[in-house]
């Protein structure tokens, strides 16, 4: 890259670049929302929100305690569901309560 090419953009072609690897994350997560959320149907869907995904753990962030014990019950059936997706056998789910969480779709 050039010294005259510090833009945004020629950020975003560089295959190392922080910027691009950043944005892959953020769609990376949006998809993996998506997917728990169409498994989880509403209103539970609604109090759901992927905060993150490092070292083959998907951090859940949950809008209340009522949301978490419907979750933990069927925390298995929604690991199976990702494990397959996303073809990783040994991922993991940390659920998290955070009652700022809840976000419109």
């Amino acid at each position: 890259m050039h010294a005259d090419d510090d833009r945004l953009g020629a950020h975003l072609v560089l295959p190392d670049s922080p910027i691009r690897r950043l944005l892959q994350q953020a769609d990376r997560l949006s998809v993996i929302q998506r997917m728990i959320r169409d498994w989880a149907h509403e209103p539970l869907a609604a109090a759901l929100s992927v905060a993150n995904e490092r070292d083959g753990v998907i951090v859940v962030h949950i809008a209340s305690a009522a949301a978490h014990t419907q979750l933990r019950y069927r925390s298995e059936e929604l690991l199976t569901l990702l494990r397959s997706r996303l073809e990783k056998p040994d991922l993991r789910l940390e659920f998290k309560v955070r009652p700022s969480a809840q976000t419109p779709r």
